[in-house]
């Protein structure tokens, strides 16, 4: 007999051939479930994976159709069932109402979309006054990344290939409300140049008064989600005094010191012909400045007509950009006046542009300033020009930037063939060559 100790081999490979059998079950059971599922298993693993932004989540249900879009916010989800194809639609605007309305976001705020089957590919546009302002075929749509506060209508086309081309389209509302933040494009500045203030994330009806000591009242303008005011400095403002620009911003109230440089300013000592200062510049010539151009500098329409740097309206004309601001001296009178533009000289009959778009305020002859042309640009920005010999526009039209508007000449109070060119904002003067070479900071046309 053999002993017992020989036969235990025998027993032990038996347990384990059984022991094989189970585990390849068990594996073959594994690979037929994740075939069958693997869409699901896939999604649930990208799910759980995903970083969570500020405590944003997104939910999906186990047993949701493979159209379904699940909308995951703040962990909380919200499913959305396919609208008729939008893919025809021309006019956004048609979309009367949203399926889901008003989804909230902050700034920190991140919207993941999910199906149990993911398309192969997934449009999203954003639209806010039936205008598209964002597009994404991300997953995700950080609130960051969206162009400011307000009500926008969410679009998600998605388009699955299996075996035949499959489509869906979806409708949601989002309502994003930001903290309102406020820039100042500059705390120091020339006298004679321009600031612009700029708030973003003001929601309609918030409050936004400003208020300064530079002896300017600015007015505020609603662009987009955006609000903003020009905000001249005088050269009469004093240099190297420091000003306070005080905001009321929402229910918040900010300060802050606006320091006006040193400049110097050159003085000019000019003669005229007697005959043509007495005729030119008289009482009733000052009375028909007060009627006809006084009434314009407060105007302001609500939108900037402009686009990029303003253009030098006399093409190779000759300018001394120490022209602006400079005192000025007229036939040994006791008292001097600012010349609030520039002098362009060129030959008379050279065609005089419009150094940007804008409308027509008045074109017209006048006793001291001659062939006169005012042009609104928007927000109360004014160019100036004077001089003309003709005029190739008339009030109410309306320009666009290098338009010809009139030809140099002398008329008025003038010594010689040139276009006198002025900028600014209401009543207050600014440097030209600024809007020239640099533009305006801030402000640009959606």
């Amino acid at each position: 007999m053999k002993p017992y100790s020989y036969r235990a081999p025998a027993r032990n490979k038996q347990n384990m051939m059984v022991t094989v059998k189970i585990v390849a079950i068990l594996i073959l059971s594994g690979i037929m479930v994740f075939i069958l599922y693997k869409d699901r298993i896939s999604a649930f693993l990208q799910n759980i994976s995903s970083t969570p932004d500020s405590g944003v989540t997104a939910v999906i249900a186990a047993d949701i159709g493979p159209r379904t879009l699940v909308l995951g916010l703040g962990g909380e989800s919200h499913t959305l069932e396919p609208v008729p194809d939008l893919a025809s639609l021309s006019d956004v605007s048609q979309i009367q109402e949203p399926t889901l309305k008003k989804l909230s976001l902050d700034q920190h705020a991140v919207l993941r979309l999910q199906f149990s089957k993911m398309p192969e590919i997934m449009d999203v546009t954003l639209y806010k006054e039936d205008k598209a302002v964002y597009k994404t075929q991300s997953a995700e749509i950080r609130a960051r990344e969206l162009p400011g506060d307000g009500e926008y209508l969410a679009v998600c086309e998605a388009k699955w290939n299996t075996g035949e081309k499959e489509r869906a389209s979806y409708t949601f509302g989002l309502t994003v409300d930001f903290p309102p933040t406020l820039e100042l494009s500059a705390l120091e500045v020339n006298p004679g140049e321009l600031l612009v203030i700029r708030a973003h994330n003001l929601n309609i009806g918030e409050r936004l008064d400003i208020e300064t000591d530079l002896d300017f009242k600015p007015a505020t303008f609603q662009l987009g989600s955006k609000r903003v005011a020009l905000l001249p400095v005088s050269y009469y403002n004093e240099p190297g005094k420091v000003y306070q620009v005080k905001v009321t911003m929402g229910s918040e109230n900010l300060s802050y010191a606006i320091r006006v440089l040193e400049k110097e300013f050159t003085t000019q000592y000019m003669t005229i012909d007697a005959n043509v200062a007495a005729a030119t510049r008289n009482e009733k010539s000052a009375q028909e400045i007060e009627q006809k151009l006084h009434p314009l500098k407060p105007i302001a329409d609500p939108e900037p007509y402009w686009t990029g740097k303003f253009i030098l309206p006399v093409e190779g004309g000759r300018i001394n950009e120490a022209d602006f601001g400079k005192r000025r001296f007229v036939n040994n009178a006791p008292t001097s006046y600012r010349h609030n533009g520039l002098d362009i000289g060129h030959d008379a009959g050279t065609p005089v542009m419009a150094a940007n778009n804008g409308r027509v305020l008045i074109a017209d002859s006048l006793i001291e300033t001659g062939n006169t042309v005012v042009i609104e640009h928007g927000l109360g920005l004014k160019t100036w020009y004077y001089h003309m010999s003709e005029l190739s526009v008339k009030t109410g039209d309306w320009v666009t930037k290098g338009d010809i508007i009139g030809k140099v000449g002398s008329t008025g109070f003038s010594t010689s063939p040139h276009l006198h060119l002025a900028a600014s904002v209401n009543e207050v003067y600014v440097n030209p060559m600024t809007l020239i070479n640099e533009g305006i900071p801030f402000i640009e046309r959606d």
